[in-house]
């Protein structure tokens, strides 16, 4: 049933509106009644004043003639103000009379437009509801929005669309990448890589070398059993730095790295112990390098034996025998590298730390290991044995 107010229920209402300051929609919610009853209340208190909401039965003839007057007189304003407004309007599509309708429905009555534009109120509440699913559509637009770009500034500025896909659907959200390569360039999100250079180590050595026994297979079925290194140059304004570096080919974790302004058997060395000291593997080990001096020198060697580790090298001259590693290397100049001035070497030394430990282990998500962090793959390998 249809609930009935008062004249005095509707003018305390008002005056509590306007007096003590409340806000329509606290009011509305407070006394369940709609907002758009509020406001065409105060509308009619507005225009007509104490004649406003009369009772069944307690006006006098004249003044009921002259309320009806009243009321003929704000029609005839009503209408009038809608032509004045909207005159540039009736020869345009429905749509922007819908527009009109909607943004003056407060203030006038729908009917009474909708009769005045010769358009069904129909027509208007279904554009209406329309609207609503378009704000909705544009307010999950604007939470993708913020997502990507949440990704992609945790990510250093560094991920593309595919990497910041997959990170998105860790966190619940489905997306195709095809939408989010779009939204990142509506954004201007570009991954801020650049391109890499390719250095070497020394092979030209009469040392022994060992068997290429790795052949390539960059798989492993578990942690610490497939173990590749190399070393790499890092520019600063002091001179080179030199980085070397060990990954775990089952979770392509950098275990071990150490780094140094000389390239000598002592850099490879300190790196290998820290490798083993931090794994401590408790199987057999298959080490894979190049033939560089530093990896094929007797001290070398002697520590993987005392290490019990399976030496292997690259065929001479085969990149592509020690790919992952490399890539690796390529990763950190065009994440990091590259994207930085380095004055001092100490400065160079800080941020790969940082990169390697935090960042490249723990955050950076690979394609190889089914999108996860070298940290996160190791630990699940190690929680389900």
């Amino acid at each position: 049933m249809t609930k009935k107010y008062d004249r005095d229920f509707k003018i305390q209402t008002i005056r509590m509106i306007q007096e003590e300051g409340k806000p329509v929609a606290q009011v509305a919610r407070e006394l369940g009644i709609s907002e758009n009853t509020l406001y065409r209340w105060m509308s009619e208190f507005k225009q007509e004043g104490k004649q406003a909401f009369p009772g069944s039965g307690n006006l006098k003839p004249d003044e009921k003639a002259a309320r009806e007057l009243q009321k003929r007189i704000r029609d005839l304003e009503e209408e009038n103000e809608i032509l004045k407004k909207a005159n540039a309007l009736l020869c345009k599509r429905p749509a922007l009379i819908y527009s009109f309708i909607h943004d003056h429905r407060f203030k006038l009555r729908v009917a009474k437009m909708c009769a005045q534009f010769d358009v069904s109120r129909s027509g208007y509440y279904a554009w209406q509801k329309n609207k609503d699913k378009q704000t909705k559509r544009s307010t999950r637009r604007k939470k993708l929005e913020q997502c990507i770009r949440q990704v992609f500034l945790n990510s250093r500025r560094l991920y593309g669309s595919r990497k910041i896909k997959e990170s998105l659907e860790q966190q619940g959200v489905h997306v195709s990448g095809k939408t989010v390569a779009r939204i990142m360039k509506e954004l201007g999100l570009k991954s801020r890589t650049v391109k890499k250079y390719k250095a070497t180590t020394n092979s030209k050595h009469n040392l022994p070398v060992q068997d290429n026994v790795l052949d390539r297979q960059f798989s492993a079925d578990a942690p610490n059993s497939k173990w590749v290194a190399d070393i790499t140059y890092v520019p600063t304004s002091e001179g080179w730095l030199y980085l070397a570096s060990i990954m775990d080919l089952y979770s392509r974790k950098i275990v071990g790295f150490h780094m140094d302004d000389r390239m000598t058997k002592d850099l490879v060395l300190k790196e290998l112990d820290r490798a083993y000291s931090l794994q401590r593997p408790n199987g057999p080990v298959l080490h894979h390098s190049d033939r560089g001096s530093q990896y094929a020198s007797l001290d070398y060697q002697a520590r993987l034996d005392k290490y019990q580790m399976q030496g292997s090298m690259s065929r001479k001259g085969n990149c592509y025998d020690n790919a992952c590693i490399e890539s690796f290397h390529s990763v950190l100049k065009k994440e990091l590298i590259y994207l930085e001035k380095f004055k001092t070497r100490s400065q160079a030394k800080k941020a790969i730390f940082e990169y390697i430990t935090c960042f490249y282990n723990g955050k950076r998500i690979h394609s190889s290991i089914g999108y996860k962090t070298p940290n996160q793959h190791e630990r699940q390998y190690r929680s389900a044995a």
